[in-house]
């Protein structure tokens, strides 16, 4: 009744033409970035990504501005590689910063009150008129406890 699932690769291969392209520049720009990574020191690698090459303009993303400063006086040794490894003329070499995009969650660092703040928090909280905002600091005084508590 159903179909068997099928492996993301083979799905690949059998798209349409427009996505063979896709697959193809994506393979063509990782070639580029591998030989350019070639000459550069290992550190790199994580740093440096090739996002474009048209109209002999090569386009690197680099992940901090020291890779930008090192990779710009680089350049004729980029193009240089370039030109022996693919055969490709590289007529201007042009490096932007793009740091990494980091979706992990901040990590929660503990806040810890004094015991003395946390009274003056609890004082105040009985002289306040509006009850929610009373209760607020309350419940304030009540979490913020140090860490040996």
């Amino acid at each position: 009744m159903g179909t068997t699932p099928r492996s993301l690769q083979s799905l690949l291969h059998t798209a349409t033409p427009d996505i063979a392209d896709l697959i193809g520049r994506a393979r063509f720009l990782e070639r580029m970035r591998a030989s350019i990574l070639e000459i550069l020191p290992d550190a790199a690698q994580p740093h440096v990504r090739v996002a474009a090459y048209d109209n002999y303009r090569l386009r690197l993303h680099v992940t901090h501005g020291g890779w930008a400063t090192r990779l710009r006086y680089m350049q004729p040794a980029i193009a240089q590689a370039l030109a022996q490894r693919m055969r490709l003329h590289i007529e201007h070499v042009e490096i932007k910063v793009r740091p990494e995009t980091d979706e992990t969650a901040p990590v929660r660092v503990p806040r810890f009150i004094s015991d003395t703040a946390r009274e003056h928090i609890r004082r105040s909280a009985h002289y306040i008129e509006d009850r929610e905002l009373a209760g607020a600091l309350e419940k304030l005084a009540a979490a913020g406890r140090g860490p040996e508590q």
